[in-house]
């Protein structure tokens, strides 16, 4: 049986798709999308994400620098063999691959944004930041695991059981950093976010779209999902609009 957990690489035509998982995520979150792409014809690779795979303690000691790192040298890879690039991403791949389109904007065809985290509640942003400065690593448990609303996916999920304080604090910072640059980034974008997410506020969809600098940005509202759209009730429309989107873009 295949480590559903880990990077993963499916060959198809000079139309390439980089998917990056989310944040104490890894591929798994992403590769039913990913294997949906791929009956398309499409070259998909789903990178791990620096700092996670293996324990929470290694993604305590990454920053976001280190993630954007291993996600542009997963971009540059794949431009080695694809002539157009999709760069899509969930929550914090999202971010990622909002960070990518904004320093690549030649290399990069379209961008799928996925229940991209904008910004926390301020209170939680507050605590995180305050935390993340005391002298010992400190980490918060995922209270009732991850957010999804399928059953299935959510047992199946191999996930970190925690959030580093310290690495949350980085991908605020992360986040931070996107919202200033949403304004240059002219890359035909898709936003896909779930109403009912509890970990990225679903405002962020809205704030995304209208900040972007892309002349078409379409947003799509998943009615009964959660957070972690490619795994989620929806997950064939999400891997159907995803599909249709970067057919046309990368035609």
């Amino acid at each position: 049986m295949p480590n559903l957990a880990a990077p993963f690489d499916f060959p198809g035509d000079r139309r390439g798709v980089l998917l990056l998982h989310g944040f104490t995520g890894t591929p798994f979150e992403v590769r039913p999308l990913g294997e949906r792409l791929a009956r398309r014809g499409l070259t998909v690779v789903g990178p791990v994400v620096a700092g996670h795979c293996t324990s929470a303690r290694d993604l305590e000691a990454t920053t976001w620098r280190d993630w954007e790192a291993g996600a542009a040298a997963a971009l540059d890879a794949l431009r080695a063999r694809c002539d157009r690039i999709c760069v899509a991403g969930l929550s914090m791949g999202g971010l990622l691959s909002a960070r990518l389109a904004f320093l690549r904007t030649q290399q990069i065809d379209a961008l799928v944004l996925m229940s991209v985290p904008l910004w926390l509640p301020a209170p939680a942003s507050r605590g995180v930041k305050a935390l993340s400065h005391l002298p010992w690593p400190r980490a918060v448990p995922k209270v009732g695991g991850s957010d999804v609303r399928d059953r299935a996916a959510k047992n199946a999920n191999p996930c970190y059981r925690e959030f580093p304080v310290r690495a949350v604090a980085q991908m605020i910072e992360l986040a931070e950093e996107v919202q200033r640059e949403l304004p240059s980034i002219v890359t035909p974008t898709l936003i896909l976010h779930g109403r009912h997410d509890h970990t990225a506020p679903p405002a962020c969809a809205g704030a995304i779209s209208d900040a972007l600098g892309a002349r078409e940005v379409r947003l799509h509202w998943l009615e009964q999902s959660y957070h972690l759209l490619p795994l989620d009730v929806e997950k064939d429309r999400v891997a159907n609009l995803v599909g249709d989107f970067v057919e046309e873009k990368l035609s």
